[in-house]
């Protein structure tokens, strides 16, 4: 190292000159780079050091390094080898490799996620690097958890990659019993996260890989918001990796990603923001696909790497080959192919040496290959990958070749048992239609089992198929072709009857496995139905997946595979089709795409009209009315509602009618129409009770009393509560339990019984986080917030609408959310924060407006009027604030008595009345106040009595 000053070469590590003493600029004491005070390595040296002095204590090799021996696990073999295996040094990604080392480092040392996108062509090596990188964290840094999981294109689970990472994370084999799998669910978020997440992370979890709890209280309950499920369950996972990541570190790979859908990739989208502040690295290998299927990948507020894989140049692409050839010395025109038509692809080079060696041109022999040049000049020599494919397949004898057609038709994953009928399937077709004798068979034995083994073996050895550890069937040998494009080739190999037949056959043997029915099980039959040619039993397979899929609230999924039935059911089927958009409809409404929900039940009404069915008719029109109810639409909603309810009339369906009541009761109930409301659902209860349903005699119970309690029946409303309570016990239903205990605290709260309030929503808030159902968490913490601050307990008040905040972000629940806002303004308020509650009063009564939610509108009004208020005994404010105040009182009070809410204006008639009486307006005060006392004392309202004190004081 050169001395700035005087030009003398000092030693690596010098603090200062040797010759004149001058101070030296730090520099690495490894390679000599510049480096920062009082550091005696550079970044990338201390990298090195850290992942050397680590890998070289453990039990495993140094990952990373030019050796032969690093490429993959061998497959277990049970033959001897005929084909030598295929091994290659680590060539040209060292600096990739240590790229990532760094990446890691600096998100486990910093606490921070950082996310690395591996790209490269097909054959790159992107694999091979990640399998390097997560060996090589494996053994040096034992506490961090490496997991990972692929993407496995069509017929692959709704978010299978993460799915997979989860099963890695609890040990579930892919054969395991649902009730071991659920079991181990269980125990590994036991050990993991507290209590009071136990129940609802479990069943979350469960339920997204496959595993479902039966009767679930948490996922019935989600289910019946739009989006919430899946948004629970994100959280769910996001709150799971964090907790793992504390213990030390964790590493997450996702491979192939190019090939997952949209909802995986929001999966890891949303979990690489809920993670940015854990020691995390996700590490996502993929093509260039991956950015045109997916134009935003990678984008958001988490740091965010593209490393990609380039070819390899000219020279390392012939060095690779000379390694996989075993010889330094090849015909040049070998190696001009290789330099020049392979595009510096190390999976194509590695093919042309298979192709080689299955063509008889090479002959493999102990550490030095010879090859034959006279067999070399009569083969005919591909110039491309694919060209190199195809040749590959061609050349395979013919009974492999044979088993390999068969595994094609199968699927890119395929079972020995379903390759084995097929081979069978010939002994049908040439004799008995019901197969051959018992003597036949047992004079067969296992012969073909055993020869479909050793095909399969043999096709292992030469790297067209991978024998897995774990089968998705239970008892069944699973393989998968080594990658996508041998099995496209594979499958073109077959011609078009043998094709369809294999199809046909395939399908049965899916639907014949124990677990034929499933989801994943009847999507498969019916993509092979398909490809048979058979529309309309595939249309049923795909029909009965998509209910599977809706069961288990997969949304996305289940569209997708609605659409896929929709296009198979022939144009003649039209019940089936009326059920298909009954649906579909309901699974985008349930998704909150309205719009969508409203084009699948019209559709359904046109077919309804069609084959003249006034019952389907009659639940399309209801559909149709619900989905503008929720757009805010209410007149349209009554007029669709009615025609419903005419048509199960005219159809002598008491359940719909019953059902059209309900609904229509809820529409005039939005709309402040009490008594119309009131007398819809006594009709419907009076119906319900004939047909003895108990759930939806305990739904329109609950209506009744929320009616009843606005009307100001306080006596009336606790008595249909109660009653729905004992109903909601007797059939288990526990977030209708839950609401009714939520009922009965708000009915305290009216009547101005705040302990009890406060008890019944305690209650039902443990009851509310047991089963997991979070929007009415998010409720009675609002509802509690509010109660602390009648009783003078800010900070609980502010705790309560802190945590409130944070569940109503979680899940997007905008009608929370505005309530929130409220409380937050009078927390503001009390703490005399007047500007910051004047914001977030404001704020809500826009958002309550926005909304349509005119009894939150009228409760903006009185917290507006309470702000304004506060500054009656203020010299430095001006009138225009008090007659703000009086202004905004005004407005409560007539949106409170255009509804008929009676509770509510009495509160809004006591707080204007005590406002004119300290402004000095005593006769106007004093009967403001004589109007709320009246309407306390009918109510029954405590208020009443202290009100009613304070007057007698006036007068």
């Amino acid at each position: 190292m050169k001395c700035p000053e005087c030009g003398q070469n000092n030693p690596l590590g010098a603090a200062h000159c040797t010759v004149c003493s001058a101070p030296l600029p730090p520099r690495c004491t490894s390679c000599g780079a510049s480096t920062s005070p009082g550091q005696d390595l550079c970044d990338n040296c201390r990298t090195e050091q850290i992942f050397d002095d680590k890998e070289q204590t453990a039990d495993s090799p140094i990952l990373g390094r030019d050796t032969a021996d690093t490429l993959v696990t061998p497959i277990p073999s049970r033959f001897p080898q005929v084909v030598p295996s295929i091994r290659a040094s680590f060539v040209g990604r060292m600096g990739e490799l240590q790229k990532l080392k760094e990446l890691f480092l600096t998100a486990r040392e910093e606490r921070q996620l950082h996310m690395v996108t591996v790209v490269g062509e097909p054959g790159a090596g992107k694999s091979r690097l990640a399998l390097e990188f997560c060996r090589s964290v494996r053994a040096a840094i034992p506490d961090t958890r490496v997991l990972s999981g692929t993407a496995g294109g069509p017929g692959d689970p709704s978010y299978a990659p993460v799915i997979r990472v989860l099963e890695e994370r609890f040990g579930i084999a892919r054969s395991e019993l649902p009730r071991d799998a659920r079991a181990k669910i269980e125990a590994g978020v036991v050990e993991s996260m507290p209590e009071r997440l136990h129940t609802e992370v479990t069943h979350l979890l469960a339920n997204m890989m496959g595993y479902p709890f039966d009767n679930s209280p948490v996922l019935e309950p989600l289910a019946q918001v739009p989006g919430q499920l899946e948004v629970r369950t994100f959280i769910a996972i996001r709150r799971f990796l964090e907790k793992d990541a504390e213990q030390g570190s964790l590493l997450i790979h996702f491979d192939s990603v190019e090939r997952a859908g949209s909802e995986t990739v929001n999966l890891i989208h949303y979990l690489a923001e809920g993670l940015r502040s854990a020691p995390v690295l996700l590490l996502v290998a993929a093509r260039p696909t991956l950015f045109r299927r997916h134009p935003h990948w990678g984008e958001g507020e988490f740091p965010h790497e593209r490393l990609v894989l380039e070819a390899l140049n000219a020279d390392e692409s012939e060095a690779l080959f000379h390694e996989l050839m075993h010889s330094s010395d090849l015909p040049s025109e070998l190696v001009r192919v290789v330099r020049n038509r392979l595009e510096g692809n190390p999976r194509a080079i590695e093919d042309l040496t298979r192709y080689l060696l299955e063509a008889g041109v090479v002959s493999p022999a102990g550490s030095r290959w010879t090859l034959d040049l006279a067999a070399l000049g009569e083969l005919s020599l591909p110039r491309a990958h694919e060209e190199i494919l195809s040749a590959r397949l061609r050349t395979l004898p013919a009974g492999e070749r044979g088993v390999l057609e068969k595994a094609a038709a199968v699927g890119e994953t395929f079972w020995l048992d379903a390759v084995l009928a097929l081979e069978r399937s010939a002994t049908v077709a040439a004799g008995d239609p019901d197969g051959p004798t018992l003597g036949e068979i047992a004079e067969a034995g296992e012969k073909a089992r055993s020869y479909i083994e050793d095909m399969l073996e043999s096709l292992c050895e030469k790297g067209l198929v991978e024998e897995r550890s774990q089968s998705t069937i239970g008892g069944e040998q699973e393989y998968t072709f080594a990658y996508p494009p041998l099995w496209d080739l594979a499958h073109e190999l077959l011609d078009a009857s043998a094709r369809h037949r294999y199809h046909h056959l395939v399908a049965q043997w899916v639907e014949l496995r124990p677990d034929g029915y499933n989801l994943e099980r009847q999507e498969e039959a019916g993509r092979h139905l398909h490809r048979a040619g058979d529309s309309a039993a595939a249309a049923v397979r795909f029909h009965r997946a998509a209910d599977a899929a809706r069961d288990r609230y997969l949304n996305e999924r289940s569209i997708r595979l609605y659409h896929r039935a929709l296009s198979s059911v022939g144009e003649s089927d039209i019940a089936t089709r009326i059920l298909l958009w009954h649906d579909l409809g309901n699974v985008y409404q349930h998704k909150g795409d309205l719009d969508s929900a409203l084009d699948g039940f019209e559709r359904m009404l046109r077919l309804s009209w069609v084959v003249a069915s006034r019952t389907k008719a009659g639940v399309a029109f209801n559909k149709i009315g619900r989905v503008w109810r929720q757009k805010g639409n209410l007149d349209l909603a009554l007029e669709y509602l009615e025609r419903g309810r005419e048509l199960f009339r005219q159809a002598g369906d008491l359940r719909g009618v019953a059902t059209s009541l309900d609904d229509i009761s809820q529409s005039f109930w939005l709309l402040g129409r009490y008594d119309k409301a009131l007398d819809r659902s006594a009709k419907a209860l009076e119906m319900r009770r004939k047909l003895g349903d108990r759930r939806s005699i305990a739904t329109s119970l609950s209506n009744i009393g929320n009616i009843e309690k606005d009307r100001g029946l306080f006596d009336e409303a606790e008595a249909c509560f109660r009653e729905s309570m004992k109903l909601r016990k007797e059939v288990d239903d526990r977030i209708g339990f839950v609401m009714s205990l939520s009922n009965l605290g708000t009915l305290a709260f009216e009547r101005g019984n705040l302990r009890q309030a406060r008890e019944y929503w305690e209650d039902s808030l443990t009851e509310a986080e047991q089963v997991g159902a979070v929007p009415v968490q998010v409720s009675l913490l609002i509802r509690l917030s509010e109660t602390a601050l009648c009783l003078g307990k800010v900070s609980d008040a502010r705790a309560g609408i802190d945590r409130a905040m944070t569940l109503a972000s979680e899940v997007e629940d905008q009608r929370s959310y505005v309530e929130i806002l409220r409380n937050l303004s009078l927390v503001e308020l009390k703490e005399g924060n007047n500007d910051r509650a004047r914001r977030f009063g404001k704020e809500c009564l826009e958002l309550a407006k926005k909304y349509r939610m005119r009894d939150v509108v009228g409760r903006a009004q009185m917290t507006l009027g309470e702000v304004h208020a506060t500054t009656l005994f203020d010299e430095s404010s001006s009138g225009k604030s008090q007659s703000l105040a009086e202004e905004h009182f005004r407005r409560a009070i007539k949106i409170f008595r255009d509804l008929g809410n009676e509770a509510e204006l009495a509160r809004a008639l006591h707080r204007l009345g005590e406002f004119q009486v300290e402004k000095g307006n005593m006769g106007p005060g004093i009967g403001t106040l004589e109007e709320a006392v009246a309407i306390y004392m009918r109510l029954g309202i405590k208020q009443g009595e202290e009100v009613g004190r304070i007057l007698d004081e006036l007068r």
